[in-house]
């Protein structure tokens, strides 16, 4: 076995172990936020404690020497922003989302994001035109998704102004993130650390804005608000959306450096069938006949996608100079 092969074998194993473990973390995680907001209804401070747990964690595992965390550096700061602010606005409106609609409401918004993705993938970072196949898979997803919550759930209209701002902020994301994460040299717990941190930091604006803080504020004054906060059964949920978002924080930001920007968003819609399953199982909702063929047929689309790419949806390896470069020159641990 040449030695090109076995560094070859060893980036596909390495692909599909984040891959992994986005698809689990991905598909359990909206479900435990809806389930955590149901006691905790704030979805921006929500959001602040699992940046707060992740950016804690990585930095932990820095001071203490179990792994390389980048340190922070003013120029890596400012390279990284623009990927944070609209990782920020995602996860903010993709929690308020949440909070005034259902899990199904979701869905059909997420499963736009790699039908644009795909445009802006070849207008920002210069892709190949894809052909028809791929452009009819992303439609099946799509297709699929949106019968699938038609016959099984109503979609809550009042809900547009945050879909429509995730769906803008999500699909810039996909893309910019992957080109920043590229560019800006970082280990992959400073990638967690960076992220998190940097938008536990804007969090507060996205409080003022949406009245959040002040509704916050006033509810902290009410002894039995602050009690049934406090109960096992609503620090569970609450405790369980920070460790998984530790986790997608992790392997999300990893495996947009393995897998092509679109491919990652299609492995995203694909993980969101596991969580209708979990939906489905948690509230009562039973997916029809029609609701599951939708789903098969989501399905087939990822799978059609994924046959279609091929090797194309992985991020060729950096070179060795490079990788050591990153990981021991330009990636001194956090102090």
């Amino acid at each position: 076995m040449t030695e090109e092969t076995e560094n070859s074998r060893g980036q596909v194993f390495e692909v599909l172990l984040l891959a992994g473990g986005f698809a689990f973390s991905s598909s359990l995680l909206v479900v435990i936020n809806k389930w955590a907001l149901k006691y905790f209804k704030y979805g921006a401070a929500l959001a602040a404690l699992q940046f707060a747990v992740s950016a804690f964690v990585a930095w932990f595992l820095g001071v203490t020497g179990q792994t390389k965390v980048d340190s922070l550096d003013r120029k890596k700061v400012m390279g990284f922003m623009p990927a944070v602010c609209m990782f920020y606005i995602s996860v903010a409106t993709n929690l308020k989302l949440l909070e005034i609609s259902n899990v199904d409401t979701y869905i059909v918004v997420r499963s736009l994001v790699p039908i644009f993705t795909l445009g802006l993938e070849m207008a920002y970072l210069k892709s190949p035109w894809p052909g028809v196949k791929t452009f009819l898979a992303l439609l099946l997803i799509f297709f699929g998704a949106c019968g699938y919550v038609a016959h099984e759930n109503h979609f809550q209209w009042h809900a547009y102004f945050y879909a429509i701002t995730y769906l803008f902020a999500f699909t810039i994301d996909q893309v910019l993130i992957k080109k920043i994460v590229m560019d800006v040299k970082l280990t992959r717990w400073g990638l967690v650390y960076y992220n998190n941190l940097l938008a536990l930091v804007l969090m507060p604006i996205g409080g003022l804005v949406t009245g959040e803080w002040a509704s916050l504020r006033k509810a902290m004054e009410d002894p039995k608000l602050v009690q049934a906060m406090l109960e096992p059964q609503a620090l569970l949920p609450i405790g369980l959306s920070c460790l998984f978002g530790l986790s997608i924080s992790f392997f999300a930001l990893n495996a947009r450096r393995a897998l092509t920007a679109t491919a990652f968003t299609v492995l995203g819609v694909v993980c969101k069938f596991v969580t209708v399953f979990v939906n489905t199982l948690a509230w009562d909702e039973h997916a029809s006949s029609v609701g599951i063929a939708c789903v098969c047929v989501c399905i087939s689309g990822g799978i059609i996608f994924q046959q279609v790419q091929g090797a194309a949806v992985m991020t060729p390896a950096p070179k060795p100079d490079l990788e050591t470069t990153a990981e021991a020159a330009e990636a001194p641990s956090t102090k």
